[in-house]
């Protein structure tokens, strides 16, 4: 594949169909990882949480974006406030260019009406590689061919060897969560923070503002819960919105059907193999004309648990909203 084709892709990648930079990569199964994008949200359910997710975006697309998240957090208390402090490292793949963002969470928690609200704190950097030994900057592996307008070997505007930049990453956000609902509030990339790559490239990271929510309704049937959520992010350039619905059953299975608006359907199906063990995974079915995939693949694992120093009770399990 010629390298402009590469870029035109990690240029999709990078700005996907609603504008946004992969480095706040899509997520289908938000309403399981709110951490991710709001350090607000740390702890909220009185938890040490591990959480791990895997997403394959575009399927069957040559050099389709990989994402990986993992993250922990726990509680803590200090007199009688409660805190949350939580890490977090993602890595994506995106055609030539490699991302890693390596984050420290903080949050501040404190009753509100009927739950708690916490105001949380993201700090950390993100680095960035492309890696010029995979690219074919003529198309023709290595040979530009005669007459050949499209592909050239001395383009200014293409890095002519491995290229590496690191940038310092911050993020706010406020989170508030009862049993029945949640809210929280986040701006991510608060710094604006960017990549310098010299004459070839200049990578410029917009802040990115989010909004989520979600609604427990427990149906005339008490072994079913009705879980609408939604999530909204904006630049204030290009937007995107993200409608859920997941049924419950008996606190243990799920699944339930998402819109992405303008870019996919997504299917959504979880089970709680034991105690505090989530297991998800979604599948999103595109429904843009732009690319053309056998759709994408999400997992997600999720742990949860509670210390006690008890013999009778070691830990108690978790409640995902």
């Amino acid at each position: 594949m010629g390298i402009k084709r590469e870029l035109i892709i990690c240029f999709i990648a990078l700005f996907p169909i609603s504008g946004f930079a992969q480095f706040d990569a899509q997520r289908t199964q938000y309403m399981y990882s709110p951490t991710a994008v709001n350090p607000g949200a740390l702890a909220s359910n009185d938890m040490l949480n591990v959480l791990g997710v895997y997403r394959l975006q575009w399927a069957g697309f040559s050099n389709a974006p990989k994402d990986v998240i993992v993250s922990a957090d726990m509680p803590f208390t200090i007199g009688d406030t409660k805190h949350g402090i939580g890490v977090s490292f993602q890595d994506e793949n995106i055609g030539l260019f490699e991302n890693q963002t390596f984050i420290f969470q903080y949050a501040y928690r404190f009753p509100l009406w009927k739950g708690n609200l916490g105001l949380g704190l993201n700090l950390g950097f993100i680095d960035q590689s492309f890696d010029y030994g995979k690219a074919d900057v003529t198309g023709n592996k290595g040979s530009v061919v005669d007459g050949d307008s499209y592909h050239s070997d001395e383009d200014p505007m293409i890095p002519t060897s491995d290229q590496n930049d690191m940038a310092f990453a911050a993020g706010f956000g406020a989170y508030y969560s009862d049993t029945k609902l949640f809210i929280g509030l986040s701006v991510l990339n608060l710094n604006r923070p960017s990549f310098d790559f010299g004459e070839a490239e200049k990578v410029d990271i917009p802040q990115v503002f989010y909004l989520e929510s979600g609604y427990d309704f427990t149906l005339s049937n008490e072994d079913y819960h009705m879980k609408p959520s939604v999530m909204l992010k904006t630049d204030f350039s290009s937007s995107q919105a993200v409608f859920s619905d997941l049924v419950e059953y008996k606190k243990k299975y799920s699944g339930g059907i998402s819109y992405r608006w303008g870019d996919s359907f997504d299917f959504l199906i979880g089970m709680r193999l034991l105690d505090g063990l989530f297991v998800g995974y979604s599948y999103d079915l595109p429904v843009s004309g732009m690319i053309s995939s056998g759709g994408s693949h999400e997992f997600c694992l999720r742990y949860a648990f509670k210390p006690e120093f008890s013999k009778k009770n070691k830990y108690k399990s978790e409640r995902i909203l």
